[in-house]
């Protein structure tokens, strides 16, 4: 039997709560409701295992004062509580998974709750919120239901979807990964599709000399990577794509925030930066594209993507601000740029700007960061061999 919390506010969710709490049981699992209701009430034939009272108590005050804080207050001190709650039951081994519900009150509680849980604990929510749901997901593997409708009580079409999403967790409680092979030490490698040659045949030859690769589409996951290398799990850090950078510079739609590009050389562990896709930033459509962009070269990668081509001023600060972040590193920290922009895809840079950014990089960086210029397109083998063997080469150098 596995142990489910179900997250929600009972004074508008009682019935959406109780349906999925059926379902859980139903299997043969057990349901932990945990309400997180911000305004007293007490009018629910559903009682909760964790409560408001027990909530504001871990607050330090009396349930009637957690009523009389404003909104906000009362919301951060919800989260702050039953996150404390829902870590406890996870590291006394006391919960499997967790489904939230809500619209974006609700859904902001419970995925604040989720994100304080480590990949790989099932996460479901299902919510009301349409668009961008990266401030409730963050960096976690968190599974969003579009409730299609408002959650107003139960009809065919919620009863629908509440049911689909019961299956997801209950799906992902039931489902063991397996047994894992040896752990191997292991090396964060950022990608995108054009780039995938190229990162195909450093992960090869990386996993031959035992390592274990993880690959990071750097479409805003290079955050997770930033984390995971803060984390300390580690060893190494195989850049390929630093694009989330000029992404966040220029308003692009794939930032990974400003600090990107920063953990590992503040960690100290060996770093090879390659320069894929700092030539362009995204956009979702024709209106989010800023003014200035307009009458760019541009690219239209799928139809909710359009790329639109950095000019040189841009090239050159791009070198820059990354040649400020690398030079912050504590430990072996490389560069390696393809010099040929056509052939074999994934270099799409002017080939008129590939000596300027190459130039003002070396420029800008401290002496002893080495900057290696390869004769060929990214994903010609020539290269990828030459990244591995010069990654090799930052690991076996010595650390601070």
């Amino acid at each position: 039997m596995k142990t489910i919390a179900l997250i929600g506010t009972l004074n508008t969710k009682e019935a959406e709560l109780n349906y999925i709490r059926e379902k859980i049981i139903e299997q043969g699992h057990h349901a932990i409701v945990i309400d997180v209701s911000l305004r007293l009430w007490d009018d629910s034939s559903l009682k909760p295992d964790i409560g408001q009272k027990q909530i504001a108590e871990e607050n330090g005050i009396k349930v009637e004062e957690l009523a009389l804080l404003s909104q906000e207050e009362a919301c951060t001190a919800v989260i702050r509580c039953a996150t404390s709650i829902v870590g406890n039951l996870y590291r006394e081994g006391k919960l499997d998974g967790v489904i939230g519900l809500g619209g974006s009150m609700g859904t902001a509680m419970a995925s604040a709750m989720m994100r304080s849980l480590p990949l790989g604990v099932p996460k479901v929510i299902v919510s009301t919120v349409v668009g961008d749901i990266r401030p409730y997901v963050g960096t976690k593997d968190i599974v969003f239901f579009p409730a299609i409708t408002d959650m107003f009580g139960l009809n065919r079409v919620s009863r629908k979807l509440l049911a689909k999403a019961a299956g997801a967790i209950l799906g992902m409680v039931e489902t063991e990964s397996g047994p894992f092979p040896e752990e191997r030490p292991l090396i964060g490698m950022s990608i995108r599709g054009d780039k995938t040659p190229c990162a195909n045949m450093i992960k090869s030859q990386l996993e031959m000399k035992e390592f274990e690769v993880i690959c990071f589409h750097a479409v805003g996951q290079g955050l997770l990577l930033e984390e995971l290398v803060k984390e300390d799990q580690m060893v190494g850090v195989l850049d390929l794509v630093p694009a989330e950078v000029n992404e966040h510079l220029f308003g692009g739609m794939f930032s990974a925030g400003p600090d990107r590009l920063e953990a590992a050389g503040k960690k100290g562990i060996p770093q090879l930066i390659g320069p894929g896709s700092i030539e362009f930033v995204c956009f979702p459509n024709e209106k989010a594209i800023p003014h200035q962009f307009r009458r760019r070269k541009r690219r239209e990668h799928n139809p909710n993507v359009i790329a639109i081509f950095l000019n040189k001023r841009e090239i050159i600060l791009v070198a820059k601000v990354m040649a400020e972040k690398l030079n912050l590193a504590k430990g072996p920290t490389a560069v390696i740029i393809p010099k040929k922009s056509t052939g074999g895809g994934g270099w799409t840079m002017d080939p008129v700007l590939i000596p300027v950014f190459t130039s003002t990089l070396k420029r800008e960086l401290r002496p002893e960061i080495e900057v290696v210029e390869v004769d060929e397109h990214i994903n010609d083998s020539s290269f990828a061999k030459a990244a591995v063997d010069l990654f090799l080469k930052l690991m076996d150098k010595p650390r601070e």
